[in-house]
């Protein structure tokens, strides 16, 4: 077995953490005041005598002095007597002019004293009794923060929409719509959140501190929801704004470049990274920037400029962040062999990372892997020092078992079967079994087949099935023997074997693989009969198996079918296996497609067919007959282009006489008529060279003389059609070459001489040719108006438009 190991158990944490500006990490901090409540009017005492005033005053007067006091004992204190006074007002006076201001100056004092839930049962009553009132915003905004600070964010969400609603400024308004989004955000709910983000961005009042922000993000949750196109603009702005924060422009830069990158915009992504990268006052976003350059070209498998970028900037980053840095360069060393550079960053992140680490087990593997590549002698050493250290705790990991397998193969490269064998046995836990007896018979076969000893594996099999026939890997067993059997070159025992497992009662996996390889070796054998139904019979028992299981049976399915004559049932196969599968049976299929459609005789497939051969650079596959004849369907059906593309494939262009002239011919006419004059030259040039019949003579110099035309070429093109009618052409030929002179005489500026071509076609075609006739009529009355015979010329105008009422001149 080839030193190689499944790489699809390779896997890399390759995820670029966005790096956004939270709220203080995820709260609202105190130096994002309330809201401020409205100021109390000063009351005239000479004018209102009001009790309930000099009480809320008294209270008011309280507060204010304990905001004063610069003792923090004697500042509790003081909130503690505005407690007792604004308590005992609202008790008095609870419907007072000021009952709502003292409810709120209530809850402050409780708040500042250290009385949390009786601020908080106080900014509820605010609520409650006053949800319009000019308190009710700042209340809401200290219910909201308490709840957004204990990552209650479902409560905390409605009390800023209050405070949104309650707002006194526009300031407020903004502030609570962005945090009534961002608590949703948190709280998992991102149609809300994005609602409420659409909702700063469109608020008309200026200055809006928190646009730029809603714009940051609402551009990532429309990211997430694949949304690119919308998320893209909004990013934009925040990466061009003159008032947006570092903090804002450099998460939104990266983000914007992973965007663009998705979209498979490189141009553009780079262009965003590279700012994040390299602007000033963006810094602490390097890392960041640097590792989602390295992502967008990992992805785009583009593994040296992954390097190049690693080494651009040794700025490392933190953390997992630096692991992730280190582990996609090292894995893009690994994709350009240079397995000795990815080993040494493999080790970097070993080194940083706890050993239980995520990371430091992924490089520890890659590493391992990259020592198996370079030399194996002392692999089954490395293996062993990686399953001490993960293995109990990973016992099931793939990669775990992928290091097993790189142990066992270099055990078997090293001739020592046996103990390959017991770590086979270890690779999958199934085999293990407490009767050794089992296992070892097994596992040997196992590593006979893999050492290419296909007679010793059935040997092994055979006794294996002979002793244990109700074992549940006996299915297993018989399909490895049968794939011994094949290897032994004996296909009849092969194919009796995967007949006994198709009549088991095994899982499906087994019968599937025993019809495919089954008909594999009817097909090597010449049986195609025995092929076709086989195959027929796993695509009708196993609809759901993997489509690259049915795509190799719909091809070979139809390969059969054509090689016995049934090419009408073979083209759904064919054309079922290309659907499924195009990267592997794609080229094959499309021929097998287009021989049919041949035989079927169906031009517009077997065109298509052509034109996706083409593409697909598999035209090489196509007979040159089968080309030819699909150009001459498109040059009939005045696909000109297509038949001169067609024909272009057939014809030589470094040896013209090896290529029938019939091709030359219909060639130069395709590329003629598809007002290609110049590339049409060649071809019929090369047609006329090995003319000989008068008749085609004469037509090429009609093809070459309106070429020359074409090109402006006049002297050539007349000197063509005197050489041509010198040949004494008939019929059409002989219409379109004076049609052809006449037109060049006008050119040439000699109108009369042109009325007499076009005189003698007009005499010589028949009323009834409807595609010459009415355009020499045509071609004569502009003849003659050039002339100055303006009479004649109404004569043939009235005459066509009498004739050929329906008939427009060319480009009117």
């Amino acid at each position: 077995m080839a030193k190689t190991v499944n790489h699809a158990m390779l896997r890399a944490v390759v995820n670029i953490r966005t790096v956004l500006c939270l709220i203080a990490a995820g709260t609202v901090q105190a130096q994002e005041p309330a809201p401020q409540p409205p100021r109390a009017e000063p009351v005239d005492p000479s004018l209102n005598a009001d009790p309930g005033e000099d009480f809320y005053q008294h209270g008011r007067n309280l507060y204010e002095a304990a905001k004063r006091a610069t003792d923090l004992d004697q500042r509790v204190a003081g909130f503690e007597r505005a407690i007792d006074v604004f308590s005992r007002y609202l008790n008095q006076f609870p419907n007072h002019a000021n009952a709502e201001a003292a409810q709120w100056y209530l809850g402050e004092s409780y708040f500042k004293a250290g009385r949390i839930e009786d601020a908080k049962r106080c900014y509820n009553n605010v609520l409650r009794n006053f949800p319009k009132g000019k308190y009710a915003s700042a209340a809401a905004f200290m219910l909201a923060v308490d709840h957004f600070n204990n990552r209650q964010y479902a409560l905390a969400a409605p009390l800023f929409e209050k405070m949104a609603a309650a707002a006194q400024s526009p300031a407020d308004r903004q502030r609570a719509l962005f945090h009534a989004g961002f608590s949703y955000e948190l709280h998992g709910r991102t149609r809300e959140a994005m609602d409420y983000y659409r909702k700063v961005i469109d608020d008309p009042d200026k200055p809006n501190l928190f646009i730029e922000k809603s714009q940051l993000y609402l551009g990532r949750l429309l990211s997430r929801a694949e949304k690119l196109d919308e998320a893209l603009p909004l990013l934009d702005k925040v990466v061009m704004s003159r008032t947006a924060t570092p903090d804002l422009r450099g998460p939104a830069a990266i983000e914007a470049g992973a965007i663009a990158a998705k979209q498979g915009n490189a141009e553009l992504s780079d262009k965003y990274l590279r700012m994040a990268l390299d602007t000033p006052g963006l810094e602490k976003f390097r890392p960041d920037a640097q590792i989602a350059l390295m992502k967008t070209r990992f992805d785009r498998k583009a593994y040296a400029d992954v390097i190049q970028v690693y080494r651009q900037s040794a700025e490392k980053a933190q953390g997992e962040q630096e692991a992730l840095r280190l582990m996609l360069a090292g894995r893009s060393y690994m994709e350009l062999d240079k397995n000795v550079e990815a080993l040494e960053v493999f080790r970097e992140v070993e080194k940083m990372m706890l050993p239980n680490n995520s990371f430091a087990f992924e490089a520890n593997y890659l590493r391992l892997l990259c020592f198996f590549r370079i030399e194996g002698h002392h692999v089954p050493e490395q293996v062993d020092a990686f399953l001490q250290l993960y293995q109990k705790n990973r016992p099931r990991d793939p990669k775990i078992h992928s290091a097993l397998l790189m142990k066992a193969e270099t055990l078997l490269s090293d001739k020592k079967a046996a103990d390959a064998a017991k770590v086979y046995n270890e690779i999958d836990g199934s085999l293990l079994s407490t009767e050794n007896r089992k296992g070892y018979l097994y596992n040997r076969a196992r590593c006979q087949l893999l050492s290419e000893d296909p007679q010793g594996a059935v040997r092994s099999l055979s006794d294996f099935i002979t002793s244990f026939p109700d074992d549940k890997r006996a299915g297993s067993a018989l399909l490895l023997r049968a794939g011994a059997y094949r290897d032994a070159g004996e296909p009849n025992k092969a194919l009796a074997d995967y007949d006994k497992v198709r009549g088991q009662q095994t899982d499906d996996e087994s019968r599937m693989l025993a019809l495919i390889e089954s008909a594999d070796i009817c097909k090597q054998e010449g049986k195609l009969d025995d092929m076709i139904t086989r195959y027929r019979a796993f695509l009708e028992t196993f609809p759901k198996a993997a489509d690259t299981r049915k795509a190799k049976a719909n091809y070979w399915l139809a390969w059969g079918l054509v090689k016995t004559e049934r090419v009408k049932d073979a083209v759904p196969y064919a054309e079922a296996a290309r659907k499924l599968d195009s990267k592997t049976y794609g080229k094959n299929a499309g021929t097998l497609l287009a021989l049919a459609h041949w035989s079927l005789q169906n031009p517009e497939a077997v065109c298509a067919e052509v034109d996706r051969a083409i593409e697909e650079q598999n035209v090489v596959s196509l007979p040159d007959q089968l080309i030819s004849w699909a150009a001459m369907q498109a040059f009939s059906s005045n696909r000109f282009e297509q038949a001169a593309r067609f024909y272009d494939l057939v014809a030589d262009q470094d040896d013209p006489r090896t290529t029938p002239k019939e091709i030359w011919r219909n060639f130069g006419k395709a590329l003629l008529a598809a007002h290609k004059a110049e590339a049409a030259l060649p071809a019929i040039n090369n047609a006329l060279e090995v003319e000989e019949n008068p008749s085609w003579k004469t037509d090429g110099l009609l093809d070459k003389a309106k070429a020359l035309f074409a090109l402006n070429k006049l002297d050539d093109a007349l000197q063509v059609v005197e050489e041509c009618q010198l040949l004494r052409p008939e019929g059409r030929v002989n219409a379109g070459i004076r049609i052809t002179k006449g037109d060049i005489l006008m050119k040439k500026n000699d109108p009369a001489a042109a009325v007499n071509e076009y005189v003698a076609v007009a005499v010589f075609l028949s009323d009834d040719d409807r595609q010459l006739k009415p355009e020499v009529l045509w071609k004569l009355e502009e003849a003659l108006k050039k002339k100055g015979d303006a009479a004649d010329a109404e004569k043939y105008r009235l005459e066509r438009e009498k004739k050929y009422p329906g008939w427009n001149p060319p480009g009117k």
